[in-house]
C-alpha cells in the first residue's frame, strides 16, 4: 500500500498498531497512535469552531510539545497552508513571517501568545487542549474536501536572526520522501526498545520529518518543550532515549554535562547514536562523543529547501561518520558546479519559494537547486560539506575557509566553541577573526597560543587568526546554529 499523504499514513498506523505508544512528554504522558489520530481529527473540528476556514493559511507558534504535534497533524488532514514558526521568535520577527507567509490567522498557546501582532485573528490554544479535544466528537468526514500529495501545503521559513527570510513551500510529497530516507539510511525503529526525541523547535522543517520518522519508523518520541544543560540528561536517561540531537551545539551540550559530571559513569546510559545536522560536524566533536559518551554521531545534511539531502548510515565506519555527512537519500540527487557549491534535485525539494521570483534565481538554467553551500564528493558517494559560499574570507586575494580552521582549533584543550570568520581590513581586504566562547572550566585562550596550536598542526600562516575576541554567548539561529552575521554585527560594533 502507498500511503500518499501524512494523514494518510498516521491513520494506516493506526488502524495497523493503535496501542504502539507515539508521543511523550516530559512530565510522564504517553500517546498511542490511535489516540493522536483520534486526536488530530477531533482538532479539526476544534480549529473550525475556532475560525479556521478552507484555504487559509495558517501560521502557528508553538513550543515543543503534544499539543503543538497534535495541531500540525490536525492541520495536516485539512484544505489549509499551514506556516510553522520557531517559538523563539519575538514579536517583530513573528510579524515578518506572518507577511512572507500571507497568513490569515495565528494560533498560539499562553507562552508565545505576547508574541502575536495586533492586526491579525489570533487563537489561544489552550494548555488542556487534550482535555477539551477528547470530549470533541470526531468529525464522520474530513469536510474540507481531500488533499493531495503534491499540493504545497506547508510553508517553512529559511532560518537566521537577521534579514527577512524566505518562504519555503513543501509538499507533503516532499517531506514523506525526506523523512523515509531518513529512516532507512539511520535504521530507524530497528534497536529494541527504540525511543527518539524531539528537543529542537517541532516549527522547523525537521519537526514534521521526525514526527512522520516515529510512524514509519514504529517507535515512541519524547518532545522537550525547554532544553537546559541542567535537566536534559537527566530527562533523556529517565525516558530511556536510545537517539536524540539537533544540532553540533546540542552534541557539545550534552558533552559538557558529561565532562562536568562528578562520576565516570554515562549520565545517559541508554543513549546509542546522536542524530543531527544544519550545520556541518566538525570531527573533533565526533571524535569527543565517541570518547566521552562511548557513542557515534550519525550526522546529516539538508537545509529548509531540501530536507534530509544526504544522511549516514548507522552502519558507516568511525572515518565515514567523522569526515562526512553520509550520502543521498533515495531520490535526492546531489553535484558539485565547477565553482565547487553543491547543487541539488530530487523528491525531497521544496515545490518553490512563496515569491516565484526568489526561486526561480536559485535554480540553475537546467534545473537544479544553488545551495549556497560549499563541498565535495568522496569516491565512496559520501559528501563533505566545507561552508558556505558567502562565508569564505578572501585574504589579499586568497580563499580561507573558516570551517577548516575552526575543525583545528576545535582540538585545542582551551576551546570549548568558536567561530571563525572574516573582517573588513584595509591592507588585506579581510583578516581572519577568531571568536571563542568563553569557558567556564578553565582560563581564556590567547591569540598567540592559537597561532601556534595552528602552526604545529601544519596550517600555512595566512590561516592563522590576526584578532581574537572573547565572548560570553555566541548569538544562535533557532537550530542552534551559530548566527555569523549577526556575531559579526556585535563584534565590530564593541557590543560583543
Amino acid at each position: 500500500m502507498t500511503i500518499s499523504t501524512i494523514a494518510g499514513l498516521l491513520d494506516h498506523c493506526a488502524a495497523e498498531r493503535p496501542n504502539r505508544p507515539l508521543l511523550l512528554d516530559v512530565a510522564g504522558a504517553t500517546l498511542t497512535v490511535s489516540q493522536v489520530a483520534d486526536l488530530s481529527s477531533a482538532a479539526t473540528r476544534w480549529l473550525r469552531d475556532a475560525g479556521v476556514r478552507p484555504d487559509m493559511t495558517v501560521a502557528w507558534q508553538l513550543p515543543s510539545h503534544i499539543n503543538a504535534a497534535v495541531t500540525m497533524l490536525a492541520l495536516s488532514r485539512m484544505s489549509v497552508t499551514q506556516a510553522p514558526v520557531l517559538h523563539l521568535y519575538r514579536e517583530r520577527e513573528v510579524r515578518t513571517t506572518l507577511d512572507v507567509a500571507g497568513a490569515d490567522i495565528l494560533l498560539v498557546d499562553p507562552s508565545t501568545a505576547g508574541n502575536a501582532p495586533a492586526d491579525i485573528p489570533t487563537v489561544v490554544i489552550p494548555d488542556d487542549l487534550l482535555d477539551l479535544l477528547r470530549t470533541t466528537p470526531r468529525p464522520d468526514a474530513e469536510p474540507d474536501g481531500p488533499r493531495t500529495t503534491t499540493d504545497p501545503h506547508w510553508v517553512y521559513f529559511t532560518s537566521g536572526t537577521t534579514g527577512r527570510p524566505k518562504g519555503v513551500r513543501h509538499t507533503d510529497a516532499s517531506l514523506l520522501n525526506a523523512s523515509r530516507g531518513f529512516v532507512s539510511h539511520l535504521g530507524l525503529g530497528s534497536y529494541p526498545d527504540e525511543v527518539g526525541n524531539i528537543a529542537f523547535p517541532i516549527a522547523h522543517v525537521g519537526g514534521i520529518i521526525y514526527v512522520v520518522a516515529t510512524l514509519l519508523g514504529d517507535f515512541p518520541a519524547l518532545l522537550i518543550p525547554k532544553v537546559s544543560v541542567e535537566e536534559l540528561p537527566g530527562l533523556l536517561a529517565e525516558h530511556r532515549v536510545t537517539v536524540s540531537g539537533a544540532s553540533t551545539a546540542f552534541y557539545q551540550m550534552l558533552l559538557a554535562a558529561q565532562i562536568a559530571a562528578a562520576t565516570d559513569e554515562m549520565l545517559m546510559p541508554s543513549l546509542r547514536m546522536l542524530v543531527g545536522g544544519g550545520a556541518a560536524c566538525p570531527p573533533e566533536v565526533h571524535h569527543q562523543v565517541r570518547q566521552r559518551l562511548g557513542i557515534r554521531v550519525v550526522h546529516a545534511y539538508g537545509m529548509t529547501e531540501a530536507p534530509m539531502i544526504c544522511v549516514s548510515e548507522a552502519t558507516d565506519t568511525d572515518e565515514q561518520l567523522a569526515g562526512s555527512a553520509g550520502r543521498p537519500i533515495p531520490g535526492s540527487q546531489v553535484r558539485i558546479a565547477p565553482s565547487g557549491e553543491i547543487e541539488v534535485r530530487g523528491d525531497n525539494l521544496a515545490a518553490g519559494y512563496v515569491d516565484t521570483e526568489q526561486w526561480e534565481r536559485a535554480l540553475t538554467a537546467d534545473g537544479w537547486f544553488r545551495t549556497g553551500d560549499r563541498g565535495h564528493l568522496r569516491p565512496d558517494g559520501r559528501i563533505v560539506v566545507t561552508g558556505r559560499t558567502k562565508d569564505l574570507i578572501i585574504r589579499k586575494g586568497e580563499n580561507i575557509a573558516p570551517d577548516e580552521i575552526e575543525n583545528e582549533l576545535l582540538a585545542h584543550p582551551l576551546v570549548d566553541d568558536i567561530a571563525v570568520l572574516g573582517q573588513p581590513d584595509e591592507l588585506r581586504g579581510e583578516l581572519v577573526c577568531a571568536v571563542v566562547r568563553r569557558s567556564p572550566r578553565h582560563r581564556d585562550v590567547t591569540l598567540d597560543e592559537l597561532c601556534a596550536f595552528l602552526d604545529d598542526r601544519g596550517l600555512m600562516k595566512q590561516k592563522w587568526p590576526e584578532r581574537l575576541v572573547i565572548v560570553d554567548e555566541f548569538p544562535v539561529t533557532g537550530l542552534g546554529k551559530v548566527a555569523k552575521s549577526e556575531l559579526a554585527r556585535r563584534i565590530t560594533g564593541g557590543n560583543p
